[in-house]
């Protein structure tokens, strides 16, 4: 119930200014608005845990008998959502020469989110006897469902290609970001094999309910006009900085290891307004308006 109530009041605020902006097309030649360095963006994607190998192993009984096993985890589809902010500074920034109009950095983003993460976790356990023979032979199952509320920043870089363009700024992009996100559990998650079995051949660990995580996003990103722009988005972590696990980004659940990973389709609307002082507007907004019709900002 919590993760269906969090997704609606998302949705209803996505739909809300998906409404107001709509995708329409700029009037051609209408320099009296101009796009503002701030704007609103809004995700949804797909989330989902790549699973570690499978583990196998055996241990011998005074009786003679002998306990064969096998644990495979694996990850299920689950989804996310997000809404923030995005803002293009005005500075010039550090140019990469030989990307030509690409610079280290072109804008940051941040924003608040759902997320849900599904996975299992199955056991197989045979015994044989003293001669080997297969007495019995067993498949156990433990199912997990990770609710996460979720903030994350990132800093993005744009690499411009193709021959389209929008104003003068070409229309197809490659973003590449870099940032940190934060996670909190919002349920206990399911801490027990499904029939209440509970003989499992190695031991349990789960995480932390906190997670922080460095993280990098690649998407390639579209711009419909001046102000609207969508990016899908594959978000890998890199590495987990709460819960620490090493030197990867892998959570911990029932006896496996799992990767999470995020595929999401964002979008980006720039604000758009009136100019202060008439054709002319305020200096610095009509610079930015300027340098982003020409892919500079």
């Amino acid at each position: 119930m919590k993760h269906i109530i969090a997704v609606s009041v998302l949705f209803l605020f996505t739909s809300n200014f998906y409404g107001q902006g709509a995708f329409k097309k700029a009037a051609k030649g209408n320099d009296y608005i101009v796009v503002v360095n701030d704007g609103i963006q809004f995700s949804i994607g797909a989330s989902y845990l790549m699973s570690g190998e499978e583990t196998y192993g055996s241990q011998d009984f005074l009786s003679g008998q002998r306990e064969s096993y096998r644990v495979k985890p694996t990850g299920n589809i689950g989804y996310a959502v997000e809404l923030g902010f995005a803002h293009f500074p005005k500075w010039k920034g550090i140019p990469i020469k030989f990307l030509r109009k690409s610079r280290i950095w072109d804008y940051f983003d941040w924003g608040l989110g759902y997320k849900v993460f599904s996975g299992e976790e199955s056991t197989n356990i045979n015994t044989s006897d003293a001669f080997g023979t297969s007495i019995s032979n067993d498949d156990f199952i433990g199912e997990f469902d990770l609710n996460l509320f979720s903030a994350r920043l990132s800093a993005h870089s744009l690499i411009y290609f193709g021959k389209k363009k929008i104003d003068k700024a070409r229309k197809h992009f490659i973003d590449n970001a870099f940032g940190l996100n934060f996670e909190y559990r919002s349920n206990e998650g399911n801490r027990l094999y499904n029939d209440n079995f509970t003989q499992n051949p190695l031991p349990f660990q789960f995480q932390a309910p906190y997670n922080l995580q460095f993280h990098y996003g690649l998407g390639v990103g579209v711009r419909f006009n001046r102000a609207w722009m969508m990016i899908p988005t594959l978000e890998v972590p890199l590495i987990g900085i709460h819960e620490w696990n090493g030197l990867n980004s892998k959570w911990n659940w029932f006896s496996s290891q799992y990767w999470p990973v995020l595929f999401k389709v964002k979008f980006i609307k720039l604000f758009e307004r009136v100019p202060k002082c008439g054709a002319y507007g305020d200096p610095s907004e009509m610079n930015f308006d300027k340098k982003f019709r020409s892919g500079n900002f």
